[in-house]
């Protein structure tokens, strides 16, 4: 594999990543989860970078809202776990004679919340969050548990937060994907396993699927059976990938990589290949790029994207044609783009 690495910017605490499209041009959109700290914008083709906000900081996600200029944040997220003021806002913008215009709108506070998503039912779309806890008497208190909130998205419209699972510890990961019915569906990893929440009938619904503590979630085919399973980082911040098949109520590792303090995962198709990808904060820090040759027990073909940089968050896109990675590398306070050929 040949990798091309392409330093956009230092950025300390770099720890949300995203691509997202502004009045026709494609973008990289970084910030930082340090205290009073910055959020950047920039054209990966011309590397012109340009500052979005310089605080609060706290940034835990970038979500851009399809259809829309506009990404949504958690912010006033700080380390370590000093989150009780977090908020969710969103930031809509535009460029005006070269300078970047920036509107924000605060949808919601949102203690503790740690990742967001948005899901559509019909001509309704909701905002969805995991939160880390409840509440917290000391740094290490995990002894109340946070849940799943959803509010009704409405543009610049304050967001109504309802809670509707109660009971999750540590939630670190959230993914979206088409479920078997063909609605969107929810996957948010916490100690207590994998929540599955869907929206049916105009209700909510949730399961918790037995998968042992998980941080991060992918989904994606693996044993070539046409059916996806589930990729996770398992251990809040854990030191392994497993790839895990449902069967019935009960989860069943069929393939396993290693990780310290893992941060990053990714699967999907790169250059007509299915590959995975990992990151550790730990150890070396390196990103991982794994071919996955498709079996009942998968074999994984490793190569080191980069090492020593310790990444929190990737975002994979395609330019001119070639696969390009972006990256929030935490560990070195960089923002990066890789490309990717055979």
């Amino acid at each position: 594999m040949i990798i091309e690495k392409r330093h956009f910017a230092k950025l300390d605490m770099a720890y949300a990543i995203a691509a997202m499209e502004i009045d026709g041009r494609s973008y990289c959109l970084c910030a930082s989860e340090k205290r009073d700290c910055g959020c950047l914008l920039i054209q990966p083709e011309t590397g012109e970078v340009h500052k979005v906000w310089d605080g609060p900081g706290g940034v835990m996600s970038v979500l851009p809202v399809e259809g829309e200029q506009a990404f949504l944040s958690i912010e006033k997220f700080f380390p370590v776990f000093d989150s009780a003021q977090a908020v969710v806002n969103r930031n809509e913008i535009h460029f005006e004679d070269g300078r970047l215009l920036l509107k924000k709108t605060k949808l919601c506070d949102f203690p503790y919340v740690h990742r967001i998503s948005l899901i559509s039912d019909g001509d309704e779309t909701w905002l969805v969050g995991g939160s880390l806890c409840e509440k917290k008497d000391f740094v290490d208190d995990w002894s109340h548990p946070g849940g799943v909130f959803v509010g009704k998205y409405r543009q610049d419209k304050p967001v109504e937060l309802q809670e509707i699972y109660h009971g999750l510890t540590k939630n670190h990961g959230m993914f979206v994907h088409e479920g078997k019915d063909g609605k969107p569906e929810v996957l948010i990893g916490a100690s207590e396993g994998i929540l599955r929440v869907s929206r049916e009938a105009g209700k909510w619904c949730t399961e918790l699927l037995n998968a042992g503590e998980t941080s991060d979630i992918w989904m994606a085919d693996f044993d070539g059976d046409s059916q996806e399973e589930a990729a996770v980082i398992q251990g809040f911040h854990g030191n392994h990938i497993r790839i895990l098949k449902e069967n019935g109520a009960d989860m069943d590792c069929i393939g396993e990589l290693p990780l310290e303090f893992g941060h990053v995962l990714w699967a999907g198709q790169i250059m007509g290949e299915l590959c995975l990808i990992g990151g550790s904060r730990g150890g070396e820090r390196e990103l991982t790029l794994y071919r996955v040759k498709r079996s009942a027990r998968p074999e994984f073909e490793a190569y080191v994207i980069d090492k020593g940089v310790g990444p929190t968050q990737i975002c994979v896109t395609e330019m001119d044609g070639k696969p390009r990675i972006f990256a929030a590398n935490h560990g070195a306070g960089d923002v990066d783009m890789y490309t990717l050929s055979w």
